[in-house]
């Protein structure tokens, strides 16, 4: 991730998702829409940010779309992953060491 970071100039990351909120199950379409306005906040805040997703490892959850967002405080992260009712996000600072935060 340092390189990813030092490629913007930020000096922390989110990986965050609005898909299925407080881990429950949510269809296609709620998840999509509510994805879109992640999206649009992070567009709005003038965050840089690349597409992706997050997986379950063992297969038992489906892939949920996510965002890498670049240049986010761990602040305004934790605000907005509350804000679309997720558990917890990754995120990145200085050190480039990733760490789940847990929000519940």
């Amino acid at each position: 991730m340092p390189a990813l970071n030092s490629r913007d100039g930020s000096d922390s990351a989110a990986f965050i998702t609005a898909g299925n909120p407080l881990g429950e199950p949510t269809s296609n379409s709620e998840n999509q829409a509510a994805q879109q306005q992640l999206l649009a906040r992070i567009k709005a805040d003038g965050l840089p940010y690349l597409d992706g997703e997050g997986g379950d490892p063992s297969g038992q959850w489906p892939g949920e779309p996510s965002l890498l967002v670049f240049g986010i405080s761990l602040e305004a992260a934790q605000k907005l992953a509350g804000e679309f009712r997720q558990n917890g996000f990754v995120y990145a600072g200085s050190d480039a060491t990733p760490r789940l935060i847990l929000l519940r």
